[in-house]
């Protein structure tokens, strides 16, 4: 009987560790047509938790701020996070964007990469 709880108990562990792992979501991060317009290129995106990072690469200086939004699946932005963005001709740069610690992360679809207006 104890080897059956045993048994049990683990196998249950074992399945929601690894159930878990699973389930988490990768969130899509796109540029806006601005910054693409502007010769932006995002080579590579990641999301952790409440945190973007993002590696872009300028063909043309460009500065000002960079807004990374968070998007439900209505297209409703639903948080932001902002950072200063200064790159020079044919520069590259890792951003990382930091959302507030409090945002329900299951509710965001996509996250969008502005430039703000001025």
């Amino acid at each position: 009987m104890n080897f059956q709880r045993i048994f049990t108990y683990s196998f249950s562990t074992i399945c929601f560790i690894f159930l878990s792992g699973c389930t988490e979501k990768d969130i899509p991060v796109t540029l806006s047509g601005e910054l693409i317009d502007k010769g932006i290129l995002m080579n590579s995106s990641s999301t952790k938790d409440s945190t973007v990072e993002i590696y872009l690469v300028s063909e043309e200086a460009i500065e000002g701020e960079l807004l990374a939004k968070a998007m439900n699946l209505s297209g409703l932005e639903i948080a932001r996070a902002k950072v200063v963005m200064n790159l020079q001709k044919d520069d590259a740069k890792l951003f990382t964007f930091n959302f507030d610690s409090g945002i329900d992360t299951s509710l965001i679809a996509k996250y969008r990469i502005d430039l703000r207006k001025k």
